[in-house]
């Protein structure tokens, strides 16, 4: 009997397609000297030294990859101030209005799972992205 690796299962492929996603929206975020501004507090940091954080916490598989909510923010605001809520959700309000956040905190509660194929191709396309936006895999 073939062991299944551990590469291969929905856990590890998910935090894989992470993985890219963040690259991807960094590296898309970023201007020509490599510099992302955090959506939060407005820091200018090189791409490499911003996360890609969520306007609804959580990390539930409904928004997990659901970039409408997915943005530049330095570490400080993203981990060591929660996320910065407040200011997330006025960025998002103004940017792309009110209805854009009711609907990611609706859909935060949605259970949604992957298949393995459907991961697969989205760190297929992530790739892609990146590639595109200058960066290396």
């Amino acid at each position: 009997m073939k062991r299944k690796s551990k590469r291969d299962s929905i856990s590890s492929l998910k935090k894989k397609a992470w993985k890219f996603l963040s690259k991807a929206i960094r590296l898309e975020a970023a201007d020509k000297n490599g510099q992302c501004k955090c959506v939060t507090c407005g820091k200018q940091k090189p791409w490499k030294e911003i996360q890609a954080g969520h306007l609804v916490s959580g990390r539930t598989n409904g928004v997990l990859f659901d970039e409408r909510g997915i943005f530049p923010q330095c570490y400080a605001c993203n981990v060591c101030r929660q996320g910065m809520g407040a200011e997330y959700t006025l960025f998002i309000i103004e940017n792309y209005g009110q209805g854009l956040v009711d609907e990611l905190i609706q859909k935060r509660r949605e259970a949604v799972s992957f298949t393995k194929e459907e991961l697969k191709e989205m760190i297929e396309g992530y790739k892609v992205r990146i590639k595109e936006a200058g960066g290396t895999l």
